[in-house]
């Protein structure tokens, strides 16, 4: 017992060595920072991540990394270790069970799945996209050892609120619903933990009379996906396994040949989905994480339990470990301590006023990509300076600009979060860290 959560506590390490390493604030993980910072200041956030289905995804996402965020008293690095923690608890939740059953089988389920490249990726950077992984990985475990239908469902439910792509690995679900003996009870159940995840969606719902199925019936999207003959998804999907297509389908069968009949069960319906996968139009790579780890759960199970499948295994094993490449640890670009000890340096030295109302916009690049300074207002309000959302930047005091583009002409600059501040005198200019930061008053 002791060994395992040795093994479990060095994949964690790993994780979060990786994901510090290799975590850079991108458009994205800016957005969900400047959610958080709401949460932060104590405004509600009724809805998660767009979607390209033109729907949001549930705000339980934004929840899920709060406590870790007041817990470290508003660090961003604290977003990596509960991604990191999560996939820790999927893994750990997974040894806990099989223990009984097995030393040598545990050790080398999560070996094989923590040491994957896409299994580190997802574990180690924090994201919609990644974090929904490692729930589908919770909810199997809770399914495979006959957990109660609901937690298993609620897990479902959390991994498909969170990223509906997890949708792709719900089929078992459907199985084990139909093998069961109390059908509706169960169905209700199942219905009951797939939705419980979308309520603060479903409470927007009611309080704004449908206002997003309004505009999604308004302007319908099917997320990109229409049907041909390429199979751009399988193709990518083996990939990222690191395994050809002959040798898919050796493994699939050999699988289906020396598993049980609960076990061969499962690898249909948990393959259910390549159907569909086989003739649609490429989508999003991150969509298939969620199968990937569907597959690999049930194909490493049944390959543990078998001597050739464990030789099989210890190999893989070897093969991941010797393709992990640990990058040095450098806190510069766009990494959230660089840009948090360039938020602290400038609060300190320009002794700003922290009753006052602040508007902020941002210059990373010549085209002013995103993220527009989400990030910045996240390290504002983390360290108690009152930041404004955009739509309330007619109410700031000061407007603070900050550019991290070299030798960038700002005394011109001009956008529209700028224009929403309105006439403006400048005040202040100041470089920290590479990152010049212009303050302005009103004019």
């Amino acid at each position: 017992m002791k060994k395992s959560w040795v093994i479990l506590l060095g994949l964690l390490s790993l994780w979060i060595y990786k994901g510090i390493a290799e975590v850079g604030i991108h458009a994205d993980l800016a957005r969900d920072l400047n959610e958080l910072s709401n949460l932060w200041v104590h405004k509600m956030v009724w809805l998660g991540p767009a979607t390209s289905a033109n729907f949001p995804a549930s705000p339980i996402y934004y929840y899920l990394f709060f406590p870790g965020l007041l817990l470290s008293g508003g660090n961003g690095l604290s977003l990596i270790v509960t991604q990191t923690f999560l996939a820790f608890l999927a893994l750990g939740l997974f040894a806990y069970y099989q223990l009984r059953k097995s030393f040598i089988s545990t050790i080398l389920v999560i070996l094989t799945v923590g040491l994957s490249p896409w299994w580190i990726n997802s574990s180690s950077l924090p994201w919609n996209g990644h974090m929904y992984v490692s729930w589908i990985f919770l909810a199997l475990t809770s399914l495979w050892f006959k957990n109660p239908i609901f937690i298993s469902s609620f897990l479902f439910g959390i991994s498909i609120a969170i990223n509906p792509a997890a949708i792709l690995a719900l089929p078992v679900l459907l199985y084990e619903w139909l093998v069961s003996k109390s059908l509706l009870k169960n169905l209700i159940y199942i219905l009951l933990g797939l939705l419980l995840p979308w309520t603060p969606i479903l409470i927007f719902e009611l309080i704004t009379k449908g206002f997003l199925t309004r505009q999604w019936l308004s302007n319908p999207s099917t997320a990109g996906f229409i049907f041909t003959q390429k199979f751009a998804n399988i193709t990518f999907l083996l990939n990222n396994l690191l395994i050809s297509q002959a040798t898919a389908i050796v493994v699939w069968v050999i699988t289906f040949l020396i598993g049980s009949k609960k076990e061969r069960w499962w690898l249909i319906f948990i393959s259910l989905p390549l159907i569909f996968l086989a003739f649609s139009s490429p989508i999003r790579q991150y969509y298939l994480l969620g199968l990937m780890c569907a597959l690999t759960f049930i194909i490493v199970v049944v390959w543990s339990s078998r001597t050739i499948g464990k030789i099989a295994l210890i190999i893989l094993i070897i093969t991941y470990a010797q393709m992990i490449h640990l990058s040095p640890i450098s806190f510069s670009s766009r990494s959230f301590p660089r840009l948090s000890n360039v938020v602290s340096t400038f609060i300190q030295d320009s002794h700003l006023d922290k009753t006052k109302k602040y508007a902020v916009v941002s210059v990373i690049d010549l085209k002013n990509s995103t993220p527009q300074a989400d990030d910045y207002r996240f390290f504002l309000r983390t360290k108690g300076v009152n930041t404004l959302n955009i739509e309330e930047y007619k109410q700031a005091d000061f407007l603070l600009l900050f550019v991290e583009v070299p030798n960038f002409s700002w005394q011109n600059f001009e956008d529209w979060h700028i224009r929403q501040f309105g006439s403006r005198k400048f005040l202040s200019s100041q470089n920290i860290d590479g990152i010049e930061i212009i303050m302005y008053g009103r004019n």
